[in-house]
């Protein structure tokens, strides 16, 4: 069996680290072929992403799960919050943005599919 046929586990330091690099800013930890690309996000207190505007991903459908705290998560339609242990769906095209209007870090786990184009 070859080594990059072996499960890929990061492992909670790992994940601890890397949650820490993602502060602010979505981090791409896997992305595999186009299928899909999973990554973290860490979003400190009164801040929002993007910082103005929304994000908008055309082709891929998006997910987010949230490990820790909780969000806005800001469309056209409104504002929907999300607690720890909640899952959203947007489908492609969706504009948004994900703001923590808490006093604590917020801690996400997303995946895109199809990955992203340019990461």
């Amino acid at each position: 069996m070859n080594e990059d046929d072996n499960p890929k586990i990061i492992k909670k330091d790992e994940m601890d680290e890397k949650l820490d690099q993602a502060l602010n800013e979505a981090l791409s930890l896997f992305k595999i072929d186009d299928n899909i690309q999973v990554g973290l996000l860490k979003l400190e207190p009164e801040t929002r992403l993007p910082p103005d505007g929304m994000s908008e991903h055309e082709l891929c459908h998006e997910f987010s799960y949230v490990i820790q705290g909780e969000v806005i998560l800001g469309t056209e339609s409104g504002e929907k919050r999300m607690k720890e242990g909640e899952m959203m769906y947007n489908k492609p095209g969706t504009k948004h943005y994900t703001y923590n209007d808490s006093s604590k870090p917020a801690k996400l786990l997303w995946f895109l599919s199809p990955p992203l184009q340019d990461q």
